[in-house]
């Protein structure tokens, strides 16, 4: 994390904690990449699971932008990938440092969700393969 001047971002990623999420250039979406039903051509986001640091402070700013300003340098300090990001529980989320249980509520419910849409994907690809597995 570089601070400069009393503002915090992380290095070269364009992602500044110090900026309100409104003045924050907006994350492209992962929702456009994806395929709608069954033979667009379009390539699926990456798996949470390999999601770097970068990828969850982006995902920290879409979805709890309020949030944003005040806890992305604890998710940054604390190096919080896709991986922990889902296994985090809101005895993890006040360990961070995020002390307001109304703020730690918020972002669980968020990360509840993406829990809940990793599932769904998971759950879909073993219906497929198992689908082409039966037809072959």
């Amino acid at each position: 994390m570089n601070k400069q001047n009393g503002n915090a971002s992380v290095a070269g990623s364009g992602v500044d904690c110090s900026k309100s999420p409104h003045e924050v250039k907006p994350v492209s979406s992962n929702r456009d990449q994806k395929t709608k039903g069954g033979g667009g051509g379009g390539a699926r986001p990456k798996p949470v699971f390999f999601w770097t640091n970068l990828d969850v402070l982006k995902w920290l700013k879409r979805h709890c932008a309020e949030l944003f300003p005040l806890y992305c340098h604890l998710f940054e300090q604390h190096d919080v990938v896709g991986r922990s990001l889902v296994r985090m529980t809101d005895n993890n989320l006040e360990r961070l440092g995020i002390s307001d249980a109304v703020h730690r509520d918020e972002i669980w419910r968020e990360i509840l969700k993406l829990k809940l849409k990793c599932d769904i994907l998971e759950l879909r690809d073993m219906q497929n393969k198992s689908a082409n597995l039966a037809a072959n």
